[in-house]
């Protein structure tokens, strides 16, 4: 079992149900993990019963309305399940505190995804230093930059990752940004009222950035994850 935390207070949800789909596309079992503060994902999946708290969407389980990781594993247990019956399980956090300190260690990846929205980047600064306090340990932690909503601006990289750079963890070199596009909007906003995932419509630059973040987190190579890719988008939910 691989489990990749996703932090940081920009809304993930697109991007981590195409993530999550492509997985389930190479035939993995998915769990994931809805830690945003207003459990945004039920929205999405078209779930608002609060009993429901563990629901199928597209061929992944997603995990909505608990406080914290331990809760949604002793759950998984009462069902007679495990987190280790999952190949991945995907933490949306916008509440660092919802991970114990040994998933954040024992996590395979760790992303930091934000917009260029000065909220977005202070908060992050804020979460960060918090989490830091709670588990001083993650010092020099690995974390991965994904920018989400990206247009072209005045603003520079470097600008950016200097609202978090200072923080004592081992921010990789490479970023991958998520361009912001029309179009792509319209498929997130057409899907989530259709209740489903659609990548048919989304544009090349956006889905290629998905690719090279797959292939970072994944190490498939290119070949395997464009295979995928197109797996997905035939496939009807």
């Amino acid at each position: 079992m691989k489990h990749w935390i996703f932090a940081g207070v920009s809304d993930k949800r697109e991007l981590l149900l195409y993530l999550s789909k492509i997985l389930t596309s190479n035939g993995q079992r998915v769990l994931l993990v809805d830690a945003t503060e207003q459990s945004k994902y039920k929205y999405s999946i078209g779930v608002h019963d609060n009993e429901m708290r563990l629901t199928e969407f597209c061929g992944i389980d997603v995990a909505s309305g608990y406080e914290s990781a331990l809760e949604l594993f002793s759950d998984l247990d009462s069902h007679g399940e495990s987190e280790l019956s999952y190949d991945y399980i995907l933490f949306d956090l916008e509440d660092p505190a919802f991970c114990g300190q040994d998933i954040w260690v024992e996590a395979d990846a760790v992303v930091w995804v934000t917009s260029f929205e000065r909220y977005a980047l202070e908060k992050s600064r804020e979460q960060f230093s918090e989490l830091l306090g709670r588990y001083p340990q993650l010092q020099g932690m690995k974390i991965r930059r994904v920018y989400v909503q990206s247009v072209d601006s005045r603003l520079s990289e470097p600008y950016i990752r200097s609202f978090v750079s200072s923080l004592p963890f081992a921010w990789q070199e490479d970023f991958i940004e998520m361009p912001w596009d029309e179009a792509n909007v319209a498929v997130h906003i057409e899907s989530e009222h259709a209740r489903t995932i659609g990548f048919n419509r989304v544009t090349r630059a956006y889905k290629n950035a998905l690719k090279e973040l797959l292939e970072q987190l994944t190490e498939w190579d290119k070949p395997h994850t464009r295979k995928l890719l197109r797996y997905a988008e035939r496939r009807r939910a």
